[in-house]
């Protein structure tokens, strides 16, 4: 018996103690799994109780001019955010911000919600915060736990040139956005400024840069007690710098030549393809528009007959008039065909419709050269028939309409060039005639056009032929002032035709600008030929629209231009003055 109760208490110890070292080694794993494996998970929730990670907002690259002029800078300003863990646990935190602030406890808890990206992260709900805010938040930071604020870069615009199309603006980061950029290394997060429209857009990922952090050690009630000493701040990096191809006093230039007038100019280095001036009018305040925009503000904007946010420059599609006709003009010359003679009596009879030329009374017999000098309607709609659509159409799409000229700005359209499948598609096969070809010679009709598409095809026929890619953009900089890139463009023969018909149609546009019976007498200079064309493009909405296309001959200073005027009238009578005002100014730098 008891040997048979000692067997039994050896069986119970051993019982007992394996369940002891079953324990101890679920224990042991358990500890292994938390302080091994998962150390450094633990670890980060451990610190963020006690540490907190401030990012410090990169500065965007700066945007100069081509003599290094800053046409966008950064400048400091306030933002406020919050820590979402600590304002949940303290929810008077938050009334009493509103209260600072001004603003319902509804919009903050909306803004943090927009813009959280972490329970221990902070989220900005409010930028560019006055002063005086800021010292309210100060003196009352007893009583709000979890509220933090600090000082970020803002774009700044020491320049007062009408550059906002160009420039564009920055905005805050949507959502939508973001999910476009939602990868591992990207560098944007909820609250950032990006660009939105203009180089900034265009250059983003250049002028954007890479944020820091500096980690702050903070105590129960979520308040920063200082930097923590052990872990060392990571120093954001600013974006890369722009250097631009736009001559700042061109641009003060033709920006006080516009005056309130609404249209473009932009003036081209044909040479280079590097522009020189680039201006829609009216613009906006960039500065308005960058971060948060205000409802009112934008409302007024959008509603604003004048339509200061349409980008003319490269959205603007409008019939080209009267300087399309170096189009058919070049045809012409090529084909030998300036010697036909036609007799201009004020208007063209075709079927049931009458076709008229800008001067009523007529211009009587005229061949090619004078009909460019004299912008003669009549001529041009005689010589169509023997052009042909399809002949003009390529000839107009080798010039670079109806497509876009790759120009480093968004929003660029296309314009409109007619052709065979163009019209058969429109009116139906069979369903259009020579009356639409008529209105299309003298560039009316269905042919639209873009500023920016003028301006390349005037620097096209100064380089008699040769094409440069518009451009914006000179040089990509890094911080510390190396160059990362610079642009520059290859040249293109687009328009194949002898050197013989290019000298006929400078001469052309030599004889607008300085014969007798010139369009654009008033654009004459006389410490320069100035070569050109005029344009008057009719508008269903209101007065004409006026054109005026042109280059200098000059070594140099190589430029060509477009000037545009919305319902400027004639282009002799209001475009041409303008540019001859503008080359005035210019000339007096000469």
């Amino acid at each position: 018996m008891l040997q048979g109760r000692n067997s039994i208490q050896g069986w119970r110890v051993f019982t007992t103690l394996g369940l002891i070292l079953l324990l101890f080694s679920v224990v042991a794993a358990r500890y292994y799994w938390l302080m091994v494996i998962n150390h450094e998970t633990y670890n980060k929730r451990a610190n963020a109780n006690y540490i907190r990670a401030v990012p410090i907002t990169a500065a965007r690259g700066i945007i100069f001019d081509r003599n290094n002029n800053i046409l966008v800078d950064n400048s400091p300003a306030y933002s406020v955010a919050v820590i979402p863990v600590e304002v949940k646990k303290y929810p008077e935190s938050l009334n009493r911000l509103g209260e600072i602030m001004d603003v319902s406890l509804d919009l903050i808890e909306k803004r943090i919600k927009q813009n959280q990206r972490g329970r221990f992260a902070p989220a900005i709900i409010f930028s560019r915060v006055p002063f005086e805010k800021i010292s309210r938040l100060q003196e009352g930071r007893l009583e709000l736990p979890g509220v933090t604020y600090s000082i970020e870069p803002i774009r700044s615009y020491p320049e007062q040139a009408e550059m906002s199309h160009l420039l564009g603006y920055t905005r805050e980061i949507d959502q939508d956005y973001l999910n476009r950029v939602k990868t591992d290394d990207n560098d944007y997060e909820p609250g950032d400024e990006v660009g939105w429209k203009g180089l900034e857009k265009t250059y983003e990922a250049e002028l954007h840069g890479s944020r820091g952090y500096r980690y702050m050690e903070v105590n129960a009630l979520g308040q920063e007690i200082g930097e923590n000493e052990n872990r060392p701040p990571i120093h954001p990096i600013p974006g890369n710098d722009l250097r631009l191809t736009i001559d700042l006093n061109f641009q003060n230039i033709v920006s006080e030549a516009i005056g309130d007038s609404s249209g473009a100019i932009i003036i081209i280095n044909y040479k280079s393809g590097e522009i020189l001036t680039y201006l829609s009018q009216p613009g906006y305040e960039s500065s308005v528009l960058s971060g948060r925009i205000k409802e009112e503000v934008w409302a007024e904007l959008i509603n604003n007959p004048k339509t200061p946010l349409y980008d003319r420059v490269v959205q603007g599609l409008y019939p080209p008039g009267s300087v399309l006709k170096l189009v058919a003009a070049t045809y012409l010359f090529e084909n030998e065909k300036e010697q036909a003679e036609y007799r201009c009596t004020g208007k063209l009879k075709w079927g049931n419709r009458e076709f008229g030329c800008w001067k009523k009374v007529g211009h009587g017999k005229i061949k090619l050269m004078e009909a460019i000098e004299q912008s003669c309607n009549v001529y041009f709609f005689n010589s169509i028939e023997e052009i042909g659509l399809e002949n003009w159409s390529l000839l107009c799409k080798n010039y670079g309409f109806g497509e876009n000229t790759g120009i480093d700005i968004y929003g660029e359209k296309d314009g409109t060039v007619p052709d065979e499948h163009y019209m058969d598609g429109r009116y139906g096969k069979n369903n259009w005639t020579k009356g639409n070809l008529l209105n299309m010679v003298i560039g009316q009709g269905d042919v639209l056009v873009t500023p920016i598409q003028l301006a390349q095809y005037a620097a096209i026929i100064a380089n008699k032929g040769i094409k440069f890619e518009p451009h914006l953009v000179k040089e990509v900089i890094y911080h510390s002032g190396r160059i990362k890139f610079i642009n520059q463009k290859n040249s293109e023969q687009v328009v194949n035709v002898s050197d013989e018909t290019w000298q006929k149609i400078h001469e052309g546009m030599r004889l607008v600008v300085n014969g007798k019976k010139g369009t654009a007498k008033s654009a004459r200079q006389k410490k320069m030929t100035v070569y050109g064309k005029t344009g008057t493009s009719q508008n269903t909405q209101g007065e004409d629209h006026a054109w005026f296309i042109g280059f200098i001959d000059n070594p140099d200073l190589p430029i060509a231009w477009a000037v545009l005027l919305e319902n400027g009238g004639s282009g002799g009578g209001k475009a041409a003055p303008l540019m001859g005002k503008i080359l005035g100014k210019l000339g007096k730098n000469m």
